[in-house]
């Protein structure tokens, strides 16, 4: 088993079990090989008999854990070894695989005592002393961790070091413990002593100069920070903590778009970036980094045409990206777009910028000047304008591949898929060999719901044979998103989830990743970079992609929930019998023809799925681990019996892991109502507001809980609870909630979103005033959203 002699040692343990068939380590053993072979049932039932014939060996119940961990059922398998410990507590094999799945399944106070036991049972091995400080240090108890590096480097006291990276790596890490427990002086202190011993010099410059800024030694400060500048005058980080030494303040802040910046600090934060330009003449984020905090309208003008203007002229298509967060100020948006009208005009008169009218400029700088004009137009919802300065740069240079992504972009943020599908392909025509051209266009087209052209386009830079499982063994997650998006707005609801778990399961993967860096981490002596690893994958389910995919899934059994049943045998009688003779023969021939192209399909349908049974392996769909996909289209994942559950318990994750996510409790009011639990939704709604108040779905939500309330009777305490929030809710004094709503409506009457919701709510409130809110509708559509 150890050499991976699986046919081997098969015949071995048959040998045995010839002579004693019995004998419940060697069917354990038996079974170990089988699980590797992909045998799992029978070797599950080996080992379990295994285990009932010498229930008090460590070996059979160690085998059971390893067969569960092999199945990433951590909790079974720790009950294993904890069932091996029994019989054998001192085995250092099973005390450290035990460990392994403890921090797997962040069980950190086992972790910790198991690893304690290994320590004291071998405190020679060096990943013994360290495995153990990590275990304390997840669990916060940062002194402990010091004492236990403390006493492994008094062990070293008059040996050779063997490796300097690693005892390097190992000194980081000990600072690194003395800042998180608080302690900025001492690990200061600590730094200066180490200094001499330690490789990664960046990394002990960048600790150096955080601790004195935490230590308000500024002077110094500025001299660690001056340091790191010299060494990359490009890392934003560095900038945040010399301006802060400049300012004398103990926070580093990398963006000041929306910080208040009173004029001292603008007159001292100008006169560094003066300096520091002169410095570093070529360096982009010194002269970037001036747009952010200038609240000057003169200087920021001057900034902005020096930062801006050379891009132009070099036809950087970029620039715009670089730019666009400047225009979340008002006072910087409008000021911007009077800039470029003002170069577009001196362009187009004279060939020149107006702030160097001696120096012509090439033909391109007009046709990218057209591009950031229609680009900020964009950006401020003007599509009119936009279309207008991207068909002239079309105009002026129709050969240039950029202008038909941005005349793309222009549309989609119009609210006009299909425009947009089309004019990103049109540019990926124009360069088949750009795989970015090729993944916008895929893009665009799922946005369309032109889902085989995608299909089509997307294959065109993966493997031969099936892309959409090369697509899912490079966890292409941004394709099953889309997908998924795209097969919702369809109504395919089984193709949707499949897409969507799709992205589950990858999330699932990098968490089960981490499983192979519990020993390899520690035996690096790469300590820092572990339990930043750890701390990461704890928050895992919070990713924007992991986020997207659950609320895809959530809103997927959603409707199949309230998806009509398709039974409508008694409808279809009583309509039968309203019928004239005529009309009943002629809708019974119909019936019988819908029968048999049904059967017909059915037939098809099974003949297909036989030859796919049928067929060779490699016409299969397989995933990584080589198993074949019995349902490729999703359809047993959308027959579910119970979805509401489903729903449920992805809400529970969501719930943990994105509790500041606004569509989080917009999906749990929405589980609630369906469940009939009002509490809960009352939470979500109350949760749901504190996040975003004015947003239209949560109007939505609230109006149509207020409203259901109102039309129920409820059990008194019940009643009581939810009268009590109403105030919370929106609902106040004397008011009713059509006023609450028309209130809505008159609060926000330049928000489309807050129109429609406005409407609709009024078609629910009062049917009567069924004219009233198409209007509103209408008058929403003209909005721009």
């Amino acid at each position: 088993y150890e050499l991976k002699q699986y046919k081997k040692g098969l015949k071995a343990a048959d040998a045995i079990l010839r002579k004693v068939p019995e004998h419940g380590e060697t069917l354990a053993m038996k079974g170990l090989l089988l699980n590797s072979l992909d045998k799992k049932t029978e070797a599950y039932e080996l080992v379990r008999r295994g285990v009932k014939l010498n229930i008090k060996s460590q070996v059979c119940w160690h085998v059971y854990g390893l067969l569960y961990r092999s199945d990433r059922d951590y909790t079974q398998a720790i009950k294993c070894y904890r069932g091996a410990l029994r019989h054998e507590p001192d085995n250092l094999k099973i005390l450290r695989d035990l460990s392994m799945l403890q921090v797997q399944m962040r069980d950190l106070p086992g972790f910790v005592e198991t690893r304690q036991r290994l320590l004291t049972m071998k405190p020679t091995a060096r990943m013994n002393w360290f495995t153990f400080a990590v275990a304390l240090h997840l669990m916060r108890r940062y002194t402990q961790a010091v004492g236990v590096v403390d006493a492994y480097e008094k062990t070293l006291e008059g040996t050779e070091i063997e490796s300097e990276y690693e005892h390097s790596e190992m000194l980081l890490y000990k600072n690194w413990l003395l800042q998180e427990m608080g302690d900025p002086q001492r690990a200061l202190e600590h730094l200066s002593q180490i200094e001499p011993q330690v490789v990664d010099k960046i990394s002990l410059q960048e600790t150096r100069a955080a601790l004195l800024l935490q230590l308000r030694m500024f002077d110094e400060a500025r001299v660690a920070y001056d340091a790191l500048l010299a060494r990359n005058p490009e890392h934003c980080g560095f900038h945040a903590g010399r301006q802060a030494a400049e300012l004398r303040t103990t926070v580093a802040t990398e963006r000041w778009l929306n910080e208040a910046v009173d004029a001292d600090a603008e007159k001292a934060l100008r006169g560094l970036y003066e300096r520091l330009q002169i410095r570093f003449p070529r360096s982009n984020v010194c002269r970037r980094l001036p747009l952010d905090f200038a609240r000057d309208a003169e200087y920021f003008a001057d900034s902005f045409t020096a930062y801006a203007a050379p891009y132009i002229r070099k036809g950087v298509p970029s620039l715009f990206a670089d730019i666009k967060p400047l225009l979340s100020r008002d006072d910087k948006r409008d000021q911007i777009g009077r800039l470029i009208s003002s170069w577009l005009d001196s362009l187009e008169q004279h060939g020149t910028f107006p702030h160097s009218p001696t120096e012509r400029e090439v033909p391109s700088t007009i046709m990218w000047t057209l591009v950031l004009a229609s680009q900020h137009a964009d950006c401020c919802g003007d599509t009119a304008s936009a279309l207008k300065h991207i068909e002239a740069a079309i105009t002026h240079t129709p050969t240039c591949l950029d202008l038909y992504l941005f005349k793309a972009r222009i549309f989609k943020h119009a609210g006009d898929p299909a425009s947009a599908s089309k004019w990103m392909d049109e540019g990926r025509k124009m360069d088949l060999a750009d795989r970015y051209c090729n993944t916008k266009a895929t893009r665009y087209m799922l946005r369309a719901d032109l889902v085989d052209e995608a299909a089509k386009t997307v294959a065109l830079f993966t493997k031969d044979g099936d892309q959409h499982s090369n697509l899912f063994d490079m966890q292409c997650m941004w394709y099953e998103l889309e997908s998924g998006d795209a097969y919702l707005r369809l109504g395919d609801l089984g193709r949707a989830l499949k897409n969507y778990s799709s992205v589950e399961k990858h999330f699932t993967d990098i968490l089960e990743d981490q499983f192979d860096f519990h020993t390899y981490c520690v035996r690096k002596m790469t300590l820092r970079a572990y339990v930043k690893l750890l701390r990461l994958e704890d928050g895992l389910w919070g990713h924007p992609y992991y986020v997207r995919a659950a609320c895809g899934m959530v809103d997927t059994y959603l409707r199949i929930i309230d998806r009509p049943s398709v039974s409508s045998t008694a409808e279809e009688a009583e309509a039968l019998d309203n019928m004239s003779a005529a009309e009943r023969k002629k809708a019974e021939s119909k019936r019988r023809r819908a029968e048999a192209k049904a059967k017909a399909e059915a037939e098809a349908k099974a003949k297909a799925d036989a030859e796919a049974v049928s067929a060779s392996a490699k016409g299969k769909k397989k995933d990584k681990d080589g198993k074949t996909d019995d349902d490729p289209d999703g359809a047993a994942l959308a027959a579910v019996d119970n979805p509401l559950q489903k729903a449920s318990a992805i809400l529970n994750t969501l719930q943990n892991y994105a509790p500041n996510e606004l569509r989080t409790h917009l999906y749990a009011f929405e589980v609630a109502t369906r469940k009939q639990r009002r509490l809960l939704a009352l939470r979500a709604l109350l949760k749901a507001r504190a996040i975003a108040p004015a947003d239209a779905r949560v109007h939505r939500c609230v109006v149509r809980f207020l409203h259901e309330r109102a039309s129920q009777t409820l059990p008194a305490v019940l009643a009581q609870v939810i009268d009590a929030t109403q105030a919370e809710l929106g609902l106040t004094g004397k008011a009713t909630l059509l006023d609450v709503n028309d209130s809505y409506a008159r609060k926000y009457p330049d928000d489309a979103a807050a129109q429609m919701a406005h409407a609709q709510m009024l078609a629910l409130l009062a049917p009567s005033r069924k004219d009233e809110a198409v209007e509103a509708v209408l008058r929403a559509l003209s909005l721009p959203s």
